[in-house]
């Protein structure tokens, strides 16, 4: 049950750790502000300015940068600028000596020398409305970061409701999210999220910290020094095709792009001898931005005095992604991608072999031993002087490292960048057979096997990426033989360059072209096809997407061909490499109608407008590959991988976790199904694992289903002494009374509920849902009666996921979209117009109470009832407001002391009624004595004190008339520290007249209390 903490509970916790942290705790009332439609503390800022680039600047200089900043563009573009200023500071060619200058907003090195401040409940102004931050971050004057927080005590609320007032917030008063660069959702949970107005929904992140609690390790982002280093080299806008959203790191992001960073750092001031390093990061987590982060804040160091970057590759898929990457983030450095063999000589014998200076993306393989010697023996012959062999400040960032560092091509780069530092990254784990990889980019020897790492239980934990689950098909006569599966098990398939890989398959054993036979015969790719067509349509069709992988190239269009005829026109495409001349016929006049369909357009250009419309667009819905998009590929909307191709060791653990990204918050996990049997042998087929280096990597359907039993039973161990045979409304009313008592169950069982309703969808037809629907159904019915009754919507027009809508029907169309088997579920099986009847939403109106004894019979009902309506409707917006501070106040205690039970239940619905009715006729006095916000909240005051009279009143009206005729009542008036003083003044002549009935420090207090007030309403 609330007890309306919202405030003590996070707000002032908050604050008390930030202090602790340096920060500086400012009143809202005390910040220097020029209005509330202007988000700088422009004193503040200026000040900063003249601190931390010294005397050069004039005022005339100041007012200039402080225009720059406030004339930016409240959209994506200003923020784009703003964040190139915090970086690198604003351009200024100097007053007095006309010289041009980077002024400098923050001081990244000396963080002394800012200022930082939090502020509590600030108001901002935008063109139509107002509103009111919980708590803001200055950094130099600049509003930095905004907080919103919820009541951890409310079950009625939660995070996802302080980001969707933050999404709001953002509409409202876009001049604000232009200097605000991320916001944080708190309670007892936190998550933190980017400040994009362009964009309905964003990406939400949990920061770790050790063993910190949610709310604690957040904070951690906010210590001063970590603020500005995410701010500065963490933070970009991104936009790709027309698309904008900004980029935040995740916190094993930040930790190991700064770990790196370190490690070069100390090893250029001789304080470390290490100069490689080993990360692994399961596939999902964003190795690729990682990479990017260490490399462009190495890059803009000035130890490292303009350095050499390499990103080595070893896929041109991915040279491609990577390059993609680079060019949507807003840096101030682009890459180079090397394309050639030549190409690569000249950027390594630039400037008399010192290299050329810059960011370059290479595959390994141009690392040819024969084409290189030359300048390998050049680079040798020069003897003392500095060579791109010799440098130090050269970094190599491996992509993938223990699949391409063992052969010539390797052995070549490292002879030519031999003084570099080098540092591999891997999304899989490292193979027992490839051991040597710690060798080559760790210290075993000093106890350091991985510079950093993020496992897959890691990344499980933290949502970043979704379990993957596999499911076996048609066993009997589509699988594979064993024979023939352990033949392909037991195969050592070489690492092969994309280029070549076609020559090489050619000699694979004749066991292993009798499985391409096997999984590529025509009358069999038909029969998978069907099944493939009846599932999608059945279980997947609406909410996701999937992707077929097929044994070969021709088995592709075999699949396309098939699906064509069972699925609706457009559904299906394929995405495979194409020959200058192909042999085969079935794909020679595949590519003719596909170049037909696109006319005009070659074939890198055809496949990625596919991919295009495949992640972002409605058609097509299924992709149909062999081996392109089975690295790197990254669209969370794809669920479901029809795996038809055999795959073993990281290839198998690269492609099924094309499935592993989140989607909103419906996507329950990644769905493999297997036609081959190969994930019936996954233990065999990742043997040359650590067993604990690959654990929850994969699991079957029926561990899915059990962790459906196995949360069905502990949600209802809440119920304990409950009847769950039994659905009538006294029974479900003892659900609900039990979850309103106690707050943790209550977010207990949302939390397990909506777990529940995700399993539930995801199963399909397994036959575990049968099993158990009756218990599903009637916690169903628990959660709809509850969340009727407590939270005040129905659950049907709630969005499961924190995305902006306009609309209840647009949001409930989202319900119906991702949770369709739930809904059909709920209406076959239960009464869901007779749980609306018996559990009514009751609105706070005048007829409230007459509502309330209709609809709840016992007192104890009609209890919870009452604090649920007071503090949905009232009391958590206004509990500040001297009008209804009283009545909150006398609420509060009403319930701690029932709580205690120090109150019986009659007399405590007794009390509650009273404060209902007080709070009723609050509303409807105002509205008969046609008072303002302003004079009613100056009457209620003053008769706290003094008996109520109609001269009072007129009293009231006149002074406060009077104020706006003199125009001292206008917005922001408060804001202005003179009209402030002279509305004072002219409050304290008023309550002069009432010194006869009032003290000196009555009217002090008096005096106070109305002046908060109007501050409020400003």
């Amino acid at each position: 049950m609330p007890t309306f903490t919202e405030k003590s509970a996070v707000e002032d916790y908050i604050i008390e750790k930030l202090v602790e942290e340096g920060w500086r705790f400012v009143p809202a009332q005390a910040l220097e502000r020029e209005s509330l439609a202007e988000p700088l503390l422009e004193r503040s800022l200026a000040s900063a300015l003249r601190r931390i680039n010294g005397e050069k600047l004039t005022e005339g200089d100041i007012n200039r940068i402080l225009v720059e900043l406030k004339s930016l563009p409240a959209s994506i573009h200003g923020t784009r600028q703003f964040l190139r200023f915090f970086r690198r500071g604003v351009g200024i060619k100097l007053e007095k000596s006309r010289e041009l200058m980077l002024a400098r907003l923050v001081d990244l090195e000396d963080i002394a020398k800012n200022e930082f401040v939090v502020s509590r409940q600030v108001s901002f102004e935008g063109a139509a409305e107002r509103i009111r931050a919980d708590l803001v971050l200055y950094v130099n004057g600049m509003p930095l970061v905004l907080i919103e927080c919820k009541n951890p005590a409310d079950a009625s609320v939660s995070w996802r409701d302080a980001y969707r007032q933050v999404k709001e917030y953002e509409s409202t008063v876009p001049e604000l999210f232009k200097y605000v660069q991320f916001s944080i959702a708190a309670e007892q949970e936190a998550r933190y999220f980017p400040n994009v107005r362009e964009a309905d929904e964003v990406s939400i992140y949990r920061w770790r910290a050790g063993e910190l609690d949610e709310l604690e390790a957040t904070l951690e982002m906010l210590r001063r020094r970590t603020l500005l280093d995410i701010l500065a080299n963490f933070t970009f806008v991104r936009e790709e095709r027309g698309r904008i959203t900004k980029v935040l790191p995740r916190y094993m992001q930040y930790e190991a792009a700064n770990m790196i960073y370190e490690r070069v750092l100390r090893n250029l001031r001789g304080e470390d001898q290490r100069n490689h390093g080993l990360v692994w990061h399961w596939q999902g987590s964003g190795k690729t931005l990682t990479m990017i982060f260490a490399a462009l804040k190495l890059y803009r160091h000035r130890s490292l005095e303009n350095p050499t970057i390499f990103f080595v590759v070893d896929r041109v898929e991915l040279q491609e992604q990577l390059r993609q990457e680079f060019s949507a983030l807003d840096v101030e450095i682009k890459p180079e991608v090397i394309d050639s063999i030549a190409k690569l000589r000249e950027v390594l014998s630039h400037d008399s072999g010192r290299g050329k200076r810059g960011i370059f993306i290479t595959l390994i393989h141009k690392f040819q031993p024969k084409e290189l010697e030359e300048l390998a023996r050049e680079l040798e012959a020069q003897g003392l002087g500095e060579t791109i062999a010799t440098r130090k400040n050269v970094i190599a960032f491996i992509d993938e490292g223990h699949r391409t560092q063992y052969g010539l091509l390797a052995s070549q780069m490292k002879n030519i960048l031999r003084n570099a530092f080098f540092f591999a990254f891997t999304g899989t784990p490292i193979s027992k057979k490839g051991r040597d990889t710690f060798l080559e980019f760790a210290y075993p020897d000093k106890g350091e096997l991985y510079l950093h790492k993020y496992f897959v239980l890691d990344s499980l934990k933290d949502g970043f990426t979704l379990p993957i689950v596999f499911q076996t098909r048609m066993e009997s006569d589509i699988v594979l033989r064993k024979n023939l599966l352990r033949a392909f098990l037991e195969y050592e398939e070489e690492e092969i360059p994309e280029e070549l890989k076609e020559e090489v398959e050619k000699k694979i054993s004749r066991k292993l072209d009798k499985i391409k036979v096997v999984l590529s015969n025509p009358r069999r790719i038909k029969r998978v096809a069907s099944d493939i067509a009846e599932h999608f349509l059945r279980e997947v069709d609406g909410k996701f997407k999937a992707m077929v992988v097929a044994v070969n190239r021709a088995s592709c269009v075999h699949y396309k061909r098939e699906l064509d005829t069972l699925l609706p026109k457009g559904y299906v495409e394929v995405v495979m490499t194409y020959n200058r001349v192909e042999k085969e016929k079935i794909i020679s006049d595949y590519l003719k109608e596909l170049r037909e369909r696109f006319p005009g357009k070659d074939v890198g250009e055809i496949k990625e407008e596919i991919v295009e419309k495949f992640k972002n667009g409605k058609l097509p819905k299924i992709l149909v590959v062999t081996d392109m998009l089975l690295t790197g590929f990254d669209a969370p909307v794809l669920q479901v991988m029809y795996l038809d191709k055999p795959l073993k060791g990281h290839r198998l653990l690269q492609s099924v976790a094309r499935t592993n990204r989140p989607y909103r918050s419906v996507k329950e996990a990644g769905l493999i199904i297997d036609y081959v049997g190969i994930l019936a042998e996954f233990e065999k087929a990742l043997e040359d694992y650590e067993k604990q280096d690959v654990e929850g990597v994969l699991i079957s359907i029926d561990e899915k289903a059990q962790e459906f039993v196995t949360l069905l039973g502990d949600t209802e161990e809440i119920f304990q002494g409950i009847d769950k045979g039994k659905d009538d409304r006294a029974t479900l009313m003892s659900a609900v009374k039990l979850l309103a008592k106690d707050e943790k169950k209550a977010k207990l069982f949302l939390k397990n509920y909506r777990k529940l309703r995700n399993l539930f969808e995801f199963l399909g037809s397994h036959p575990v849902k049968a099993q158990h629907a009756s218990r599903f159904g009637w916690l169903t019915q628990v959660y709809i009666a509850y969340s009727r009754y407590a939270k005040r919507r129905d659950p049907s027009e709630e969005a499961e996921y924190p995305e902006q809508e306009p609309k209840a029907l647009v949001v409930r169309e989202k319900v119906e979209e991702y949770y369709p088997k739930t809904l059909e579920a709920i209406h076959r099986s239960i009464e869901v117009d007779r749980i609306k009847e018996e559990f009514p939403i009751l609105r706070l109106d005048e007829d409230y109470l007459e509502k309330l004894s209709k609809a709840y019979g016992d007192a104890e009902a009609k209890i919870y009832d009452m604090i649920f309506t007071l503090n949905r409707y009232v009391l958590v917006d206004k509990a500040s407001n001297p009008v209804y501070e009283p009545i909150a106040e006398r609420v509060e205690r009403i319930i701690k002391k029932w709580k205690q039970r120090k109150l019986a239940i009659e007399e405590a619905y007794s009390q509650l009624e009273k404060e209902v009715k007080n709070l009723i006729e609050l509303e409807e006095r105002k509205k008969r004595l046609k008072l303002s916000e302003h004079e009613y909240l100056m009457l209620v005051v003053l008769e706290e004190r003094l008996s109520k009279a109609e001269e009072l009143i007129q009293d009231v009206k006149g002074f406060v008339q009077q104020l706006v005729e003199k125009g001292k009542l206008f917005q922001g008036w408060s804001r202005k520290s003179t009209t402030k003083k002279e509305v004072g003044r002219e409050l304290m002549r008023f309550l002069r007249r009432f010194k006869d009935k009032l003290s000196f420090e009555d009217r002090k207090e008096i005096h106070e209390k109305i002046m908060q007030g109007f501050e409020e309403l400003d």
